[in-house]
């Protein structure tokens, strides 16, 4: 299993960079200021499956480092907040997906702050992972494939995080999973909260 999830990443990772190396310019549709880009990596706190899950269905996952956004620092262990966008299980051996969105950091002292968080990879716990290189056009577009039953379609300048699928089975991920993302802080007109 580990073989197959560490083909995962690669073919990821591949993916997004031959996408990358043929993308064209997209405009941008204002979800986020996409100059600043920042690799980021973080662990699942919880089980993901898409014959359990809901819409609006709260996800996290703990930052494995920290990173810099305009001045601002999320440091290692801060919480990148998201939901469930819309969810579809297997029926009858049929493809599921989970679409997710991972819109706010919340640092230990509860203070939140807006960002845009892309998923670019995942993995299961303790693998090497190597990232796509990282620019507004980013776009990963993997279909699930017969080694490892897992798809990933995202872009950047999408609205949502990703959209995770699998050909006749269910999504899903295990606590611990470490997702690769590419993060931005919001557009203006975000706030940032605390407590």
């Amino acid at each position: 299993m580990k073989t197959l999830m560490k083909y995962l990443g690669i073919t990821v990772t591949a993916l997004a960079l031959t996408h990358f190396a043929g993308a064209e310019d997209t405009p941008q549709n204002g979800a986020a200021s996409t100059d600043h880009l920042v690799a980021a990596t973080a662990e699942l706190q919880h089980n993901l499956d898409a014959k359990t899950a809901k819409q609006g269905d709260t996800v996290s996952a703990k930052l494995s480092q920290s990173i810099h956004l305009n001045g601002t620092t999320l440091p290692r262990n801060t919480l990148l907040i998201g939901h469930i966008d819309t969810v579809q299980s297997s029926q009858n051996s049929s493809v599921s997906k989970v679409v997710l969105t991972f819109d706010q950091a919340r640092l230990a002292n509860g203070q939140q702050v807006a960002v845009k968080a892309t998923l670019v990879g995942f993995y299961p716990a303790g693998t090497t992972e190597t990232f796509p290189s990282l620019s507004p056009q980013l776009e990963v577009n993997q279909e699930p494939s017969g080694a490892h039953g897992l798809g990933l379609v995202s872009s950047v300048d999408g609205s949502n995080s990703g959209t995770l699928s699998a050909n006749g089975r269910n999504v899903h991920l295990t606590n611990g999973t470490e997702l690769q993302f590419a993060v931005t802080p919001a557009a203006s007109g975000s706030t940032s909260t605390g407590n």
